[in-house]
This record gives C-alpha cells, sequence and structure tokens, in this order.
C-alpha cells in the first residue's frame, strides 16, 4: 500500500468514526490532489472531508483545494435534498394506489453515518415485489417518470428518471448470476420481505418502509460483490455494510446470518471483505459476525483492486468507450474481452466461485447477443 493511500484510508476512518486522524502520517508531506482524487473514485468525498477536518490547521489542503472541496460537499448535501423530495413524492404516488414500496440502500443506509447528508447518493431503489411490479412501474410513468429503455430488459428492475432523479423499481431486491444460488437467494429474499416482516420508519418527514436488519445485513454485501465481480466497485459501498452491521451489532441475529452466507457460497467473500471492514475501515472485530482474520492477506489484494476499479468499476479498462469497436456484435466481443481480464484479477479470492460466475455469465451474454435484433 502506498503513503497516499494509508493517508486517504486515515481520513476516511476519521470522517467515519469522528475520531481523530493520526497526524505522523502527514507530517512529511501530502500528496493531497491525488487522495482527493482517490475520494472522487471512491464516492466518498463528503466522509473524507470530515476527517479532514480534524487534522491541524497546518496540515490540511492548500486554501484553493479546500474551497473547491466545499463546493462539492454543497452538490452532495443539495443532492441529499433532491433525493429526499423525490423519494416523498414517489413514495407518495405509489402508497395512494395501495403499494407499500420496501426503500432498498441510498437514504436508508445514509441514517447510519455521522452525517447522512455527507454521504454521497445515487439513485432511489424501491422493492415492491412481482405483485405490485408491473403496476408500479404504470404508476410512475403516468406521474412524471421518463423510463430508461436501455434496463426494459433487466431481470430484476427497470429504471425510471423523475425530476431528474433515478428511481429503480424492483420486482426483485437482488439478482445473482448463478441460477442454483439465485434461486436461493429469491426464497431468502421472500422470506425477509414479506410485508409483515419489514418495518416502518420516518426519513425526513416521510413514512417509508426498510428492511428486516438481517435481510439488510445480507443484502448490502450481496450489492456490492455482485457489482465487484463484475465489474469492480468502491469504498462507499462497503462503507455503507461497514457501518450498518455497526449500527445494528445488537439487532442481527449472528448464527442465521451466517448460515445464509453458506447457503449462498459466498463465505469466502464475506471473510475477506470482514477483513477489509476490520482492519481498513475501522470496524471492532467482535462486531463483525465471522470475523476471520487469517483472510487479512486476501483483503491486501482485494483492497488493491477496489483502488485500482473505482465506483462500480469506472477505473477499470472495460470502462472506457474510446477503444470500443464500432458495431454491436464487435462491441460486444470487446466488452467480454475486457471482462475477462478483470476476472483474472478477481480469480484469486475465490476460485470456485468465479469458474460458475465465468460460465454462467458467458452462456446469458451469449444468449443476448443471439436474440439482438
Amino acid at each position: 500500500m502506498t503513503k497516499t493511500e494509508e493517508q486517504f484510508l486515515s481520513l476516511l476512518r476519521a470522517g467515519l468514526w469522528g475520531k481523530a486522524v493520526d497526524e505522523r502520517l502527514f507530517q512529511d508531506g501530502v500528496d493531497w490532489p491525488a487522495i482527493l482524487s482517490l475520494a472522487r473514485e471512491q464516492t466518498v468525498v463528503g466522509v473524507l472531508s470530515d476527517g479532514i477536518g480534524s487534522l491541524p490547521l497546518s496540515m490540511r489542503p492548500p486554501t484553493s483545494m479546500v474551497r473547491d472541496l466545499q463546493k462539492e460537499l454543497i452538490r452532495i448535501r443539495h443532492g441529499h435534498t433532491v433525493l429526499n423530495h423525490v423519494l416523498k413524492e414517489v413514495y407518495g404516488e405509489l402508497s395512494y394506489a395501495g403499494i407499500r414500496p420496501v426503500l432498498l440502500k441510498g437514504q436508508g443506509v445514509a441514517q447510519n453515518y455521522l452525517y447522512p447528508e455527507q454521504r454521497q447518493c445515487g439513485d432511489i431503489d424501491l422493492y415492491v415485489g412481482v405483485r405490485y411490479y408491473d403496476l408500479a412501474c404504470k404508476i410512475l410513468s403516468g406521474c412524471g417518470g421518463i423510463e430508461n429503455v436501455t434496463m426494459n430488459k433487466h431481470p430484476s428492475h427497470r429504471q425510471f428518471c423523475y425530476s431528474g432523479v433515478d428511481v429503480e423499481i424492483h420486482r426483485k431486491a437482488c439478482c445473482l448470476t448463478i441460477p442454483r444460488i439465485d434461486k436461493r437467494l429469491q426464497v431468502i429474499s421472500d422470506i425477509y420481505l414479506r410485508e409483515e416482516a419489514c418495518s416502518g420508519e420516518k426519513l425526513q418527514g416521510t413514512d417509508i418502509i426498510l428492511p428486516p436488519v438481517n435481510f439488510d445485513a445480507l443484502f448490502l454485501f450481496l450489492h456490492f460483490v455482485r457489482h465487484f465481480i463484475q465489474e469492480g466497485v468502491g469504498l462507499r459501498q462497503v462503507c455503507d455494510w461497514t457501518l450498518y452491521l455497526h449500527a445494528h451489532v445488537d439487532d442481527i441475529d449472528r448464527e442465521r446470518l451466517l448460515c445464509e452466507v453458506d447457503l449462498l457460497g459466498m463465505r469466502r467473500f464475506w471473510e475477506i471483505f470482514g477483513c477489509i471492514a476490520v482492519y481498513y475501515l475501522g470496524l471492532p472485530p467482535e462486531e463483525f459476525p465471522g470475523f476471520f482474520k487469517e483472510r487479512k492477506k486476501l483483503s491486501q489484494y482485494l483492497l488493491s483492486l477496489i483502488f485500482k476499479s473505482g465506483n462500480f468499476g469506472q477505473c477499470t479498462y472495460f470502462r472506457s468507450q474510446s477503444f470500443r469497436p464500432k458495431g454491436y456484435y464487435l462491441g460486444k466481443l470487446h466488452g467480454m474481452k475486457q471482462r475477462f481480464r478483470w476476472w483474472l484479477s478477481v480469480f484469486p479470492l475465490n476460485p470456485s466461485l468465479l469458474i460458475r460466475w465465468v460460465i454462467y455469465s458467458f452462456l446469458y451474454s451469449l444468449k443476448v447477443a443471439l436474440l439482438h435484433r
């Protein structure tokens, strides 16, 4: 790990937990442009800025950088205001039609941060289940949501742009590429996401439904692992999960959670990401279900891939469109070639799972390509 990465992680931990930064790391010079670039790639600018605020004035970035950082923070906070407003409107429209959607990720997990408005927000994910899926999509289209047609055939959700905010309506909370594992996941999800199993909460004055604690502890993990395997993932998602485990440490049924992780064949990834949560993000080891310190070496390698990939793989080679050939089939072939390069990097972390994942991903891509019109 480079010195810049160590400094970055120290500031991130300080922002996550409200603790002091290790000032010794900042006494021999700091590459602030590199640290802030990392924060943007990992979408943790708001949290990192809290860490910077705990440094003595003499160790902070130059005034010009602080001004730019403050402008970014204003945009992040404004993003939360907009998302909360859209969430209230969309939730109201669906509730009026008798649909009680469950809020996934996003604004719900942001409440576990010291300053929720400092977490960089993305879209709004609402689970409605199979029964209300078509009706919810129809309602959202009718009240101003413009559908993103590229998402029409996604197996788990449809995406709309509502007042400038991406809103995803889910019939499935999450999908996994390997059919046998995905089938087990859907059974687990159906049990957890029954209406009587979820809890009502008030978020920014809006009454919403949140998933059961055990489901979120599992779902947040599965969501970023799926993205990590496919394209890479940033530290923001891992921070969400880490703070969630901390906030609900007394509410989680650890034995049940670990049984479900094993049932889905994800124990190895669970333990490796757990070491990142403990050793690099500052979660107390006793708060992590099934903590296995022997995975620390693999977690170092995984962290290097996270730094390499950026948020949802924005920094990996297959994200670049500049060298993508023209034409549908040549483009698909190019994308699959680049994805195989990424999979080779991920392979040492969980070989048996990756072999099956790659096979089914290839078969699915082949099916999509053959059915293309």
